[in-house]
């Protein structure tokens, strides 16, 4: 009986994370990224439900005003979401020259 509940279900919200059948997704982002905090290149398909979708929509349409007064608030509240800091002891990160995404100095 588990197979039928779980038939279908082969993708999840990159957001969210909740599995969504092919007819629930409301948005399929595909392209090149770059970690700033790994500082590697890469590509990446991001699939969104679409209470995510609608989400993100806001927010990247919102005044920027409102994101600073978001961010204020976060930080009065002692926010868990922070700008991230980079251990620079990291012995992953210890080799790596971040001036350009291949690490050569040429950018490509």
């Amino acid at each position: 009986m588990p197979v039928a509940l779980t038939k279908g279900l082969n993708n999840k919200c990159a957001d969210c994370g909740i599995a969504v059948y092919p007819l629930e997704i409301a948005y399929e982002i595909s392209g090149s990224y770059i970690d700033y905090i790994k500082h590697v290149p890469g590509q990446i398909t991001i699939l969104l439900c679409s209470g995510c979708r609608e989400r993100i929509l806001q927010n990247l349409h919102s005044d920027q005003g409102d994101a600073i007064l978001k961010r204020k608030e976060l930080e009065r509240e002692g926010a868990k979401h922070t700008v991230p800091q980079l251990d620079i002891e990291d012995p992953d990160l210890s080799e790596i020259d971040f001036r350009t995404p291949d690490n050569t100095g040429t950018g490509m």
